[in-house]
């Protein structure tokens, strides 16, 4: 990771020294362009692992470079990250549209820029590394099998592999697809429960029109096999396939079976393991009505078909540890890091969409902003480590105040903090204010510094309004902002309400500076 090529492109000077020290700081290799041109050239010179791109830049803007980069095959694969001031949501919307992997808002934060780029050089050096694995299975596979028809079938199984969504279905696609190439009777599939120390049937292919097959079907179906009975048991201890030329010859303890096979007329059968890290996950089976020898290039077939399933398992595990990844580094992006609440970016997505939607629904949006009064004080006298704890403890007491799931508590700056009440009018947004302030005198948090009280108290503001499109939501904000001094300038350790369309209270007049 700290030896990848980072191309940033931003025209604005400033914004490519800051970039360019932060990743050199990291060991990221850095390269930088003014402006779109300059990029186009740079990157033809040599390919980047990774794009950081300006959106808004004089005669070229990002999103035209990005579309001439995913147009062209040599440039396609190379993650772009747009980085803009422009934060509406049709702006993030045009960017994934033209081929960008991700989008950071400016101004930016340091080591939101360093995760992400992480998160997208991870993604990129998993995929090519899943691309050379698929060329090198792919080139092995076309010189050891000359047959057209075993080639084509492998190739085949390989793509089926690497578009399915998860291992069942791929598991299900592939036992179908070999059957149907190989022309055998019966296919099936056995996972290992190693926490019952038994084999499951999971998949299982056959013509279904078949009366006999169907009944061998049906009398599998409630079969469970020790780990180390029948044909599975056998294959699962060796880690290796094993072929049974003649079903009717073996014991019952060797094909658990084998009296309902002879029934349905199955005479042949063979079965490989899919093995990852050193595990046998599943066993595949098949059946043939015509009694055959052991086929050495058959069996070399089926395990290679086999290996393939056993990569994916490796690759879907990466899979999932990356969406993790990713998931942290959203919930990190939206959580404040001292309070562990929504932070004011968040605030700010949610209270946009809250405002779109009520705006819609003609219906009320009230916030409440709460300010701890005389903080400063009380970080002077108790210290910044006591001032961080109490700061942990109102934020816990605003989110245990509200409890309806839309309802949102975030930090808004300092020691300040917002909350957002979608579908509340203004005496709903007073009951949670009054909860609010009760929540806060139970902490009982001692303040020998407040002019107001002996313990930590809130002001808060309180705005209310139905949304329309003759109002910029920022005027909501701004109104409970008001109240809040109004609070203040009436003795703090209170609250004052301000309303649009009809005031609860009549607003005073803003206090003097």
């Amino acid at each position: 990771m700290s030896k990848a090529n980072i191309l940033v492109v931003d025209d604005y000077p400033d914004n490519l020294r800051t970039l360019s020290f932060i990743l050199s700081e990291r060991g990221y290799r850095v390269r930088k362009a003014i402006h779109g041109e300059m990029a186009l050239e740079t990157i033809q010179v040599e390919l980047p692992d990774l794009i950081l791109l300006d959106i808004r830049m004089p005669q070229m803007d990002g999103y035209q470079v990005c579309t001439k980069l995913k147009a062209e095959d040599r440039t396609r694969d190379i993650p772009i990250i747009f980085l803009s001031a422009m934060n509406e949501a049709a702006d993030k919307v045009k960017a994934f549209a033209v081929g960008g992997a991700d989008y950071i808002a400016k101004p930016f934060q340091e080591e939101e820029v360093l995760a992400r780029i992480q998160y997208q050089l991870t993604i990129r050096r998993q995929q090519q590394a899943i691309n050379e694995q698929n060329r090198r299975l792919q080139q092995e596979i076309q010189e050891r099998y000359s047959a057209q028809a075993e080639t084509q079938l492998l190739l085949t199984v390989i793509q089926s592999v690497s578009q399915a969504s998860d291992f069942p279905e791929a598991l299900q696609a592939v036992l179908c697809a070999v059957r149907q190439a190989i022309g055998w009777d019966y296919g099936e599939a056995w996972s290992a429960s190693l926490e019952r120390d038994v084999f499951l049937l999971s998949q299982t292919c056959y013509d279904r029109s078949d009366a006999q097959l169907q009944q061998f079907h049906q009398a599998s179906l409630d079969l469970i096999f020790p780990l180390d009975g029948g044909l599975p048991g056998q294959i699962w201890k060796s880690h290796q396939p094993h072929w049974i030329e003649d079903i009717s010859q073996t014991s019952e303890s060797t094909f658990l079976r084998a009296e309902i096979a002879a029934e349905c007329g199955l005479k042949t059968a063979f079965g490989v393991p899919i093995v990852s890290e050193n595990e046998v996950l599943t066993i595949l089976v098949f059946f043939k009505r015509s009694q055959m020898p052991q086929d050495a290039k058959l069996l070399q077939l089926i395990s290679a078909i086999a290996l393939q399933l056993g990569l994916l398992m490796r690759r879907k595990q990466a899979e999932d540890a990356l969406r993790q990844l990713n998931q942290e580094l959203q919930r990190l992006a939206n959580l404040d890091g001292l309070t562990q609440i929504a932070n004011r970016r968040y605030f700010n997505q949610v209270f946009q969409v809250e405002w779109q939607r009520l705006k819609r629904e003609q219906q009320f949006l009230s916030v409440i902003l709460a300010d701890v009064d005389y903080f400063k004080l009380y970080n002077d006298y108790y210290g910044h480590q006591a001032g961080d704890e109490c700061l942990k403890q109102i934020a816990h007491a605003l989110e245990a105040s509200v409890r309806r799931p839309a309802d949102l508590v975030a930090r808004y700056g300092g020691e300040e903090f917002i909350i957002v009440l979608p579908n509340t009018i203004g005496e709903g947004a007073v009951q949670v204010a009054e909860k609010i302030q009760k929540a806060i005198a139970n902490l009982q948090i001692l303040h020998q510094r407040s002019n107001v009280s002996d313990r930590v108290t809130l002001s808060l503001g309180i705005a209310s309004i139905v949304p329309s499109a003759d109002i910029e939501p920022g005027r909501l904000i701004a109104t409970a902002d008001r109240a809040l001094y109004e609070a203040k300038a009436n003795g703090r350790n209170t609250f004052r309400v301000r309303q649009f369309q009809s005031s609860i209270l009549t607003p005073t007049p803003d206090p003097q500076p």
